[in-house]
């Protein structure tokens, strides 16, 4: 894999989750920009996620959407993870992200890293009366839940997080874009339609012409809606990104 040196390239990630792929982007040599698109906070309700927490061992599996998901989970667990829980998730982060926190039974998909490949895996085909919890950000898409539910899981969604607005304005922006920017990766759909409507008129031109990198075609697709035109696809998982950045950078003409 070779270099990315010189490269300036904006994270848009939550805080959390960009400091592992720019970790990995620095080692690279790229000049990586944390430019989040999205603030991760605790939800509304506090009191329903910990009395959720009180009952993990009922459980016959728990999936969570994302490694946001995994982290407010963990941070307030009033114990260990109950062992015998199986734990879904969707990506390669959250296989990680799940390791890390020492979870040995972790079901994640194998080709297809969305709700879609999940719902695929061969173990969670059948779920008639078992006890299922999700944990997931407010919101959020229907797939997974009703595919859940169609498979025959008791099922109960649990918001462990909500996600928020930017936390930086238009003017911010402009400094950014002034300073340069060679590749943008973007990790969300929610993510791409802040980009292109939270800042004004005055930056869309030059947003549009930015160069895009993103590991799933849906979010790919929501960049094209807002004008996007330079979109590569990207391997999953943080290391596949930063090696489909490697290979795009260092093409031979």
């Amino acid at each position: 894999m070779t270099s990315l040196a010189g490269k300036r390239i904006w994270v848009t990630r939550p805080v959390t989750q960009a400091q592992a792929l720019i970790a990995l982007l620095e080692a690279q040599e790229a000049h990586a920009v944390s430019l989040p698109l999205l603030e991760i906070a605790p939800p509304l309700d506090l009191v329903a996620l910990d009395d959720a927490l009180m009952r993990l061992a009922q459980l016959d599996l728990a999936v969570f959407v994302s490694p946001s998901a995994l982290d407010a989970v963990f941070a307030r667990l009033p114990g260990a993870w109950p062992s015998h829980v199986p734990v879904a998730v969707v990506g390669p982060g959250s296989v990680q992200r799940a390791r890390e926190y020492g979870i040995a039974d972790v079901i994640a998909p194998t080709a297809r890293f969305d709700s879609e490949g999940l719902l695929a895996e061969p173990r969670l085909a059948q779920l008639s009366g078992q006890r299922v919890m999700l944990f997931r950000g407010d919101g959020g898409r229907d797939i997974l839940p009703q595919g859940l539910q169609d498979r025959g899981a008791q099922l109960e969604k649990i918001a462990a997080y909500r996600r928020l607005p930017p936390a930086f304005d238009a003017v911010q922006l402009g400094q950014q874009l002034a300073a340069g920017c060679d590749g943008v990766i973007v990790s969300s759909s929610e993510a791409a339609h802040y980009l292109f409507t939270r800042f004004g008129a005055d930056h869309i031109q030059r947003l549009q012409s930015l160069l895009y990198f993103t590991p799933h075609p849906r979010i790919a697709a929501a960049l094209a809606e807002h004008g996007a035109t330079q979109l590569v696809a990207t391997d999953a998982g943080d290391a596949g990104i930063v090696t489909s950045l490697c290979r795009h950078f260092n093409r031979t003409p």
